[in-house]
C-alpha cells in the first residue's frame, strides 16, 4: 500500500483553470485579484526618492528657519549689547568723574585753607616787619636829631625865626617858651629882635632842647620835640595798638606864671 502510493502520487487539486503565461508589458500597471495597484521595484525607488527630497526639503527650510532666529536673536543681541556697553561706559565715566571731582575738592580744600592762612601770616609778617622798621627808623631818626642838637645847639635859632616869619596870628603880648639852656642862646642872639617885636621869653624845663612854643591871647603855637614826634607817629599806618614807644608823652603841665599872665 505504501509502494503503491509512493509510484502513484496523488494528483494536484486545482481550484481553477490552468492559463498560459505570458510576458506583460512593462510598462503596464499591474493590478492584484483585489484590485489595487502594485509596483514595481523602480517606482517604489522614485517614491523613497521623492519622500527623501521631501524630508531633506523640510530639514533644509527648518534649519534655515532656526539659523535665521539664530542669526536675528545673535544681532539684536550684540546691537543691545553695543548699546548698553556705551551707555554703561558713559555712565561710568561720569560717575568716575564726579567722584573724582569730589575727592579733588577734598583734598584741595585744606590745601587751599592752609594757602590762605598761609598768605595772611605772610601779610601780617610784611606788615609787622613794616612796622617795627618804620619804628626803628623813627626811634634812630629821634636819637639822630637829638645828638644833631647837642652837637650844635644853635639850631634852635632857625626854628625860632621860622616860627616868628610864619605865624602872624599871635598879637597882643606874645610869649615865648623855651628850654632854659635855648633861652640863653635865643636872648643872646635875637633879644633885642624879640623884645622890638614885643615878644617876652620864658623858661619851661619841661621842653626838650632845640623846641619851643608860643601863647598869646589869640591862639598859640606848639614847636616843641614832642609834638612833632607825635605827629610823625600819627601819620603811620596803624595795624595794631599802639607800642610803649608810641604812646603820647604825659601833658606838660602849664606854667603858672603863664596862666596868671593870660588871665
Amino acid at each position: 500500500m505504501a509502494t503503491s502510493d509512493r509510484r502513484n502520487p496523488p494528483a494536484l487539486e486545482t481550484t481553477g483553470e490552468w492559463h498560459r503565461w505570458q510576458m506583460e508589458d512593462l510598462g503596464h500597471e499591474h493590478t492584484s485579484d483585489t484590485g489595487h495597484p502594485v509596483f514595481d521595484a523602480e517606482a517604489q525607488r522614485q517614491r523613497r526618492q521623492q519622500e527623501a527630497d521631501a524630508r531633506a526639503r523640510q530639514v533644509a527650510s527648518e534649519k534655515a528657519e532656526r539659523e535665521g532666529f539664530e542669526s536675528g536673536h545673535r544681532e539684536g543681541h550684540e546691537q543691545g549689547y553695543q548699546a548698553g556697553y556705551q551707555e554703561g561706559l558713559e555712565a561710568a565715566n561720569a560717575a568716575a568723574e564726579l567722584e573724582f571731582q569730589k575727592r579733588l575738592e577734598m583734598t584741595l580744600n585744606p590745601l587751599a585753607e592752609l594757602a590762605d592762612n598761609f598768605r595772611h601770616a605772610l601779610t601780617s609778617l610784611d606788615t609787622e616787619v613794616a612796622d617795627q622798621l618804620i619804628e626803628l627808623a623813627l626811634i634812630t631818626g629821634r636819637q639822630l636829631a637829638g645828638e644833631s642838637l647837642a652837637a650844635n645847639p644853635d639850631q634852635i635859632l632857625s626854628v625860632v625865626r621860622e616860627l616868628l616869619d610864619a605865624d602872624t596870628t599871635l598879637n597882643g603880648k606874645p610869649r615865648l617858651w623855651l628850654h632854659p639852656a635855648d633861652l640863653e642862646l635865643v636872648t643872646a642872639a635875637m633879644g633885642e629882635t624879640l623884645a622890638a617885636s614885643g615878644w617876652e621869653c620864658h623858661p619851661d624845663p619841661a621842653l626838650e632842647r632845640g623846641g619851643c612854643r608860643a601863647t598869646s591871647a589869640g591862639g598859640g603855637l606848639d614847636a616843641s620835640l614832642s609834638t612833632h614826634w607825635k605827629a610823625i607817629l600819627g601819620q603811620r599806618r596803624q595795624r595794631k595798638a599802639p607800642s610803649v614807644s608810641e604812646s603820647p608823652e604825659p601833658p606838660v603841665e602849664p606854667n603858672a606864671e603863664d596862666e596868671a599872665d593870660d588871665a
